[in-house]
């Protein structure tokens, strides 16, 4: 098994070389938890980012071992690969690193055999919160490694505040939807209004289905991920600008380059984005000729979009 590596190099790898190899990633498709059955001789952990997502997925990955089974964990050094022997415990023995190759490497270990049963169930990792959302505190969940983990960050907030009229019946897009904070915003404000949450991780995407049960929920990135689905009066987005530790404007730049057909004539689109990142020149080559600051708050600005 390759847990939380989206690219298919690993897995392919495996196959060349005679082996059978299942894939999960958080950002891999529909599936928001893998089946772990105890069957797998070998899982290859991608390291991921966050020390409790860490944790989470080295549970996930004692579950989808055999006894006996081998661990593989590979990540590049400035991403913490050379502490993460210490985190293994005591669900793995016998950590080496197995290799070393420009600014990464694999550390090996092997599932205690008769050691604590790994907790690799959805409701053993979900941490549960209270949030304010438009005055009124509401249960809310959340799962290690989704953006904003536990919390409500400053740019959603701002958007928060500053949603723009929904009207009964409006057809409401929260691109990048995360925990379904804007999504619950919207259905606060108007609770007649068709809102779909459209988010790359399937965790967020599972906590939303929970937070929100009012929206329609979409596991996907981008606009393919809608099935073609478009003429919406409303657009809300808080776009991502990495990838990995990489800053990148692709992400901005793939979700501006669908607004355009994806609202109706006259819809509104409203996303929060760093105000340093040049959005307005972007918004213009995507064909958004009419656009505005409607906000303006510590490092966030709100732009708002029409056809």
């Amino acid at each position: 098994m390759v847990l939380e590596d989206p690219r298919p190099d690993v897995a392919d790898a495996v196959r060349r070389g005679g082996g059978e190899a299942s894939t999960w990633s958080r950002y891999g498709g529909d599936v928001a938890w893998p089946q772990m059955d105890q069957r797998a001789a070998l899982v290859a952990l991608r390291l991921p980012r966050a020390r409790r997502e860490l944790d989470m997925l080295l549970h996930m990955a004692a579950g989808a071992l055999r006894a006996g089974g081998r661990l593989l964990v590979y990540g590049a050094n400035d991403e913490g690969i050379k502490s993460v022997s210490r985190r293994l415990e005591p669900l793995f023995e016998h950590a080496v690193t197995l290799a070393t190759g420009g600014h990464g490497r694999v550390v090996a270990a092997w599932r205690v055999t008769g050691g604590e049963p790994p907790r690799c169930g959805p409701l053993d990792w979900v941490s549960r919160i209270e949030v304010d959302i438009l005055g009124r505190v509401r249960p809310w969940i959340s799962y290690p490694g989704v953006f904003a983990h536990g919390r409500i960050d400053d740019g959603t907030a701002l958007l928060l505040e500053h949603l723009p009229d929904i009207a009964d019946g409006s057809r409401v897009l929260d691109y990048g939807a995360g925990t379904g904070v804007l999504a619950a915003g919207v259905l606060e404000r108007c609770p007649a209004a068709g809102v779909t949450a459209l988010e790359p991780d399937g965790l967020a995407a599972a906590a939303a289905a929970e937070n929100v049960p009012g929206a329609e929920i979409r596991i996907g990135r981008g606009w393919e991920a809608l099935d073609g689905a478009a003429d919406w009066d409303v657009i809300i987005a808080n776009p991502p600008y990495h990838r990995g530790k990489a800053e990148t404007l692709a992400e901005i730049d793939s979700f501006l380059a669908g607004v355009p057909t994806g609202l109706s004539s006259k819809g509104t689109m409203r996303c929060v984005v760093q105000r340093r990142l040049p959005f307005e020149a972007r918004a213009r080559e995507s064909g958004l000729t009419q656009t505005r600051v409607v906000a303006d708050r510590g490092p966030y600005r709100i732009w708002e979009a029409s056809r």
